[in-house]
Order: structure tokens, then C-alpha cells, then sequence
């Protein structure tokens, strides 16, 4: 069995097909009010993406009519439950069909070393044992939930023995390809109302979407657990979700407005040249943006390969579960699922071989921002064609930070296995924020004056 892991390009690329529709309805209603409505579309087909051309087989038993995504399955329901023995496993034709009669005896040649009584090297899976039970006893007693390395130990035994691989080509355990098998769907709906009259100008924007695909990637992602990295090409469909720039609800409001003092104005329209520089001129503008946050998938897998030999699988929740944000304190990290950490942590399971896992279920963190500036103009005395503005603008003018980069390590948003069967409490930086959206830098409030002469 071949275990390189390579990257490549498919030889059937070709060109990816994309379908834009759009139409808007425009109405000018009374007081200077527009009125606008428009709906965006757009299909993605043929889009590019990564995937593991050398996927692991889901060989199907033509006796049995079952493949082994199913086979595995029921043996990892049972495990997972933390038997003491191999007593409630029942026999399987699917391995007892795919496998020789002879298999215990060349797993326990296989495995010699690993099992010890007493210092003394013995046989690992007893004589008895038929092929289905010796398969549930590796899986038991050596990888837990992994089962691709299972198949690999299955296939380098065979290879050994001049038996063609059932699950791994025989020159590679991971082949990342580009490939143009994506697809994708968008569709937005936006509502906008514009008024310009008497010195105040306002816009206010709502765009209602939904972006759903099988990878979300950029052609300089690197492949391998990337956004582009669709997981299982074999049930490709099983990827499909929330993409991963998928922003729900979006509203922006902008603001100008003239105040009504100096001349001309409705206060102090007679000013003379010394009253108006004092009251005259000034004018407040302001833009509000709300958001609601970007997709986040279920914690991974800890050290668990399911499904592909070379990336975790995400795992799946057991239980309805959303998040819970907490601020935390001088001696607690904020966290995502701050309320209860270890509930939420015993909701989810380990993926089943031939499981995805839960892909973008979740959210981050909304956006709130309100940014805002106060303007004065001065005509100068000597020509009215040269004016000197003063301004002062406020960004983050609630100083509102909100959480966003995760610690996503093997213990921050990882799972270890059988969590609520052993009944673990999460690592203390499990769900944890490690940092506010953009940065201290802009993520704070920021103010800053100018001033401009104009002739």
C-alpha cells in the first residue's frame, strides 16, 4: 500500500459555467422618497475545487449488497457505546465475505509486539474470533474512531502477502486534485429607500441572502482542509452548506444633514458675515452598518481520520445546540459556547466512517459599527469662493468590539473521543476567542481631525 501524499490537477478540467439573474423594481414615492427593490441570483456550476482523487474505496460486497460505510458504521455505533469486550458483536457477512477465514491469525502476525501480558509478547485477537469481531477488536483496542487507518493496517497486511488493496491505491494514501466539480447558489434580495430634501440626505439599505455551496475556497488555497477541500468526493452532496462568506441579513444606513443655523437657514438666515462664521456651516454625517456574523462548522474530530486517511472529518451534534457568547473575565478566555461549555461539549459525536461532518452550522459574532463626524465650513472673508473646513470624525463611536478569530488547535475547537459516553469536560481553551474582528488595531474607537482649504 502507497501512502505518499501528493497535490495535482484533474485531466478533465474545464471551463466552470456560472448563471447571473437580477431584477429591480424603482418607485419614487412622495417627499422626495425612492423607493427600490432588487433580487440577485446567481448558479455555479462546473466551479473549481479541491478533492481526494484517491479517496479510500467504499468497497460494496456483491453478496451482502453492503459497502463499507455501512459495514463500519455499525461496528463504530457499538464501540462507541464502550463495551468491555467483543461480546455484542454480532457476525457480519460483509467481513466475513471481504475478508479470508485466515484473518485473525495474519492480523495477530501483523500486530506481533503490540500486545504484551505480563512483559510477554501474546497473540492479540484471539483464535477465535471471526473476521467481524477481529475488526471491531483493532478498532476497540487500537484507533477508536479511526477507521481509515484500520483500512490501511487491513490493506498493507494483504498487500504483504501479494493480495491486491481493497480501500488504498496502491501508490498513494492522499491525492489532492483541482477539480470542476463544485457547485453553487446565491440568492439576495435587497430593499433601499433614498430621501434627499432640506439639507438632509439618507440612505438606508437591507440585502436578505443566502449562499450555499460545496466549497468555498480560492485558487490559492493549498488543498488539503482548506475552504476549497470538499472532504468526501465520494458523497460529495454531503459537503453542501452554508458557504463559508455566507452573510444572512446586512443593513447600512448613511446620514447627512445640514444643520439649520447661519444665513440662508431657518435660524439665523439674516446673520450677518461675523454671526454666520460663528453659527453657520455645520453639518453631521453619519454610517451605521449591522451584520450578522459568517458561518463556523463543528469542532473536528481529535486525531480521528473516518472517512479521509488524510483529513479529520468535523464532527456531529447528538442535540439541538446554539451558541452561547460569553465576554469572560480577568481568569476565563470569552468563548463561543460559554454558558454551559461541557453540555455543549458532550453534544457533539464523532463522525461514522463515510461522514463529513457537520460543515458551517453555526455562527460567529455578528457586526455592529456606528461611525460619525461633525463638519464646519467658514467662507473666508475676503472672497466666498475659498472656505476652510474643519472636521472631526469618530470610527466605532461605541467603542463596540466583537469577538471573531478562534483558537481552532487540536484542544481548542477539537473533540476527544466518545465525549459524552465518558462524560469529559471540554480542555479549558475549547471554544475560545482569541481575538476581536479586525483586530485591536481597527476594532476600537479611533478619532481623528482634519482640515481643508478649498479655492
Amino acid at each position: 500500500m502507497g501512502e505518499r501524499i501528493e497535490a495535482s490537477l484533474d485531466s478533465d478540467l474545464h471551463t466552470p459555467r456560472a448563471y447571473a439573474l437580477s431584477l429591480t423594481v424603482e418607485r419614487q414615492l412622495p417627499a422626495g422618497l425612492l423607493f427600490q427593490l432588487s433580487y440577485a441570483g446567481r448558479i455555479g456550476k462546473s466551479l473549481l475545487a479541491h478533492r481526494d482523487a484517491m479517496a479510500l474505496n467504499d468497497l460494496v460486497d456483491p453478496a451482502s449488497k453492503m459497502d463499507w460505510y455501512t459495514a463500519a458504521t455499525i461496528l463504530e455505533k457499538i464501540r462507541a457505546t464502550r463495551p468491555a469486550g467483543n461480546t455484542a458483536v454480532p457476525t457480519m457477512p460483509y467481513f466475513d465475505n471481504i475478508l479470508p477465514a485466515n484473518f485473525t491469525s495474519r492480523m495477530n502476525a501483523f500486530y506481533k509486539g503490540s500486545c504484551k501480558s505480563g512483559g510477554v509478547v501474546v497473540d492479540c485477537i484471539p483464535a477465535s474470533f471471526t473476521p467481524t469481531q477481529g475488526v471491531f477488536w483493532i478498532a476497540r483496542n487500537f484507533y477508536g474512531n479511526d477507521w481509515t487507518d484500520l483500512q490501511g493496517d487491513i490493506d498493507t497486511e494483504r498487500f504483504g502477502n501479494g493480495d491486491p488493496t481493497l480501500f488504498f491505491n496502491s501508490q498513494y494514501g492522499a491525492l489532492t486534485a483541482w477539480s470542476t466539480i463544485g457547485n453553487s447558489y446565491y440568492n439576495g434580495l435587497s430593499l433601499s429607500l433614498r430621501q434627499r430634501i432640506h439639507g438632509l440626505h439618507w440612505d438606508f439599505n437591507y440585502t436578505f441572502s443566502h449562499s450555499l455551496d460545496d466549497a468555498s475556497g480560492l485558487q490559492t488555497d493549498l488543498g488539503y482542509g482548506s475552504a476549497s477541500f470538499i472532504l468526501n468526493p465520494i458523497r460529495q452532496h454531503d459537503w453542501y452548506a452554508n458557504s463559508e462568506f455566507d452573510i444572512r441579513h446586512i443593513i447600512n444606513t448613511n446620514v447627512i444633514f445640514e444643520l439649520p443655523f447661519g444665513r440662508g437657514k431657518w435660524i439665523g438666515k439674516n446673520a450677518g458675515r461675523g454671526l454666520d462664521a460663528l453659527i453657520g456651516g455645520y453639518q453631521l454625517s453619519s454610517i451605521f452598518h449591522w451584520s450578522t456574523g459568517l458561518p463556523l462548522s463543528a469542532p473536528f474530530d481529535d486525531a480521528r481520520w473516518a472517512t479521509n486517511w488524510n483529513v479529520q472529518s468535523r464532527t456531529v451534534l447528538t442535540k439541538p445546540l446554539g451558541t452561547c457568547v460569553t465576554k469572560g473575565d480577568a481568569t476565563t478566555a470569552p468563548k463561543l459556547f460559554g454558558c454551559d461549555p461541557t453540555a455543549a461539549y458532550q453534544s457533539f459525536r464523532n463522525a461514522y466512517p463515510g461522514e463529513s461532518g457537520q460543515r458551517n452550522i453555526f455562527r460567529l459574532p455578528g457586526v455592529f459599527r456606528l461611525d460619525a463626524g461633525l463638519s464646519k465650513s467658514f467662507n473666508m472673508p475676503w472672497s466666498e469662493k475659498q472656505n476652510l473646513q474643519l472636521r472631526w470624525e469618530v470610527f466605532n463611536v461605541t467603542n463596540t468590539q466583537h469577538f471573531g478569530p478562534m483558537d481552532l488547535s487540536r484542544s481548542g475547537y477539537g473533540l476527544r473521543l466518545d465525549p459524552a459516553v465518558r462524560n469529559l469536560a471540554p480542555p479549558a481553551n475549547w471554544s475560545n476567542f482569541t481575538d476581536i474582528q479586525g483586530g485591536a488595531a481597527e476594532g476600537r474607537r479611533v478619532m481623528q481631525v482634519g482640515l481643508r482649504f478649498s479655492f
